[in-house]
C-alpha cells in the first residue's frame, strides 16, 4: 500500500522511518493519515400505531345498547302517564288532594245591632228574631243574643246563664273560666257550665256548654253553646267546641 507524506505529500517507501523529501516523520503522519472510520446512525425505533382492543369496541357496544334500551323504557313510561296509566302513590312534596269541601255557610245579619254571623248549611235555624237566632247543631245547640246591655261581662255572662228555663236546664254547675274567649275581633269572658238538659219525652242528657260575652259600640253580644257532655274525648267536654270556635272567630261586629 503506497505512502505519501502528510506534511509535503510526496511518497514515502513502504517501512521509511522519515520523509525522504522533507524529513518528517513516516509514524506520525501515518497515524494522521491512517483513515477515519464512521459508524452507521441507528435508525429511530418504530412505534406500531394503537389500536382499541376488540374487548374496548365490545364494551363500548354494551354500554350503547343499555342506552338505547333504557331510553325506549323511560319514553314508554312517560307516554303511558300521560294517556291515563297507573301512577304511583305520592309521598313526598305532593300536590294538594281533592278532597270534598265543607259545607257552604250560611248567614244570620241582626236587623237591630247589624252584627252577622256566619253557620253551617248542616246546621238548622230553629228560631231568629231582629237580635238574635238560636241554631240547632250537629250534636246541640248554639244561640247567640245581641242587646244594648250596659252590664259588666261579668254580669252579663251570669245573666245569661240566669235566664236560662229551669224546666229544661237543671243542676247547673259552673265548671271553669274559659281563657282566651272572643267574639270575632273583640276580646271578651267566657265560662264553661256543666248541666242536666231535659228534653222531650222527660229525657235528661249531661250537657257541658259554653257562655261567651263581649261588647262593642255599645252592643253586647252572648253566645251560648252546648252539646252532651264528653269529659273525656272533647275540648272542655264540648265535642263541637272547634266548630264553635269557628263561628266565634268569624263573626262580624257592624
Amino acid at each position: 500500500m503506497a505512502m505519501f507524506c502528510g506534511h509535503c505529500g510526496a511518497q514515502v517507501p513502504p517501512g521509511a522511518p522519515f520523509c525522504g523529501r522533507c524529513g518528517a516523520p513516516v509514524v506520525a503522519q501515518a497515524v494522521a493519515a491512517a483513515p477515519v472510520y464512521s459508524y452507521p446512525v441507528a435508525a429511530p425505533p418504530r412505534y406500531p400505531a394503537r389500536r382499541f382492543a376488540t374487548s374496548q369496541i365490545a364494551i363500548a357496544g354494551v354500554l350503547l345498547a343499555i342506552l338505547a334500551i333504557v331510553t325506549v323504557g323511560v319514553t314508554a313510561l312517560a307516554v303511558s302517564q300521560a294517556i291515563g296509566g297507573s301512577r304511583a302513590t305520592c309521598t313526598v312534596n305532593c300536590a294538594p288532594k281533592i278532597v270534598t269541601p265543607l259545607p257552604e255557610s250560611k248567614t244570620y245579619r241582626s236587623s237591630a245591632f247589624k252584627y252577622e254571623v256566619d253557620y253551617s248549611s248542616a246546621w238548622t235555624a230553629r228560631s231568629e228574631d231582629a237580635n238574635g237566632i238560636l241554631l240547632g247543631t250537629r250534636l246541640g245547640t248554639l244561640e247567640v243574643v245581641g242587646s244594648k246591655s250596659t252590664l259588666p261581662l261579668d254580669q252579663a255572662l251570669k245573666s245569661a246563664v240566669a235566664a236560662l228555663p229551669s224546666a229544661q236546664w237543671q243542676n247547673v254547675v259552673l265548671v271553669s273560666d274559659l281563657k282566651g274567649a272572643h267574639i270575632g275581633d273583640q276580646n271578651g269572658l267566657g265560662s264553661i257550665y256543666s248541666a242536666n238538659r231535659i228534653g222531650a219525652n222527660s229525657t235528661i242528657t249531661k250537657v257541658q256548654f259554653a257562655v261567651i260575652a263581649a261588647t262593642r259600640g255599645g252592643v253586647t253580644v252572648v253566645i251560648l253553646a252546648a252539646d252532651p257532655a264528653d269529659l273525656k274525648g272533647s275540648p272542655h267536654g264540648i265535642p263541637e267546641a272547634q266548630d264553635f270556635d269557628y263561628l266565634c272567630a268569624e263573626f262580624r261586629w257592624p
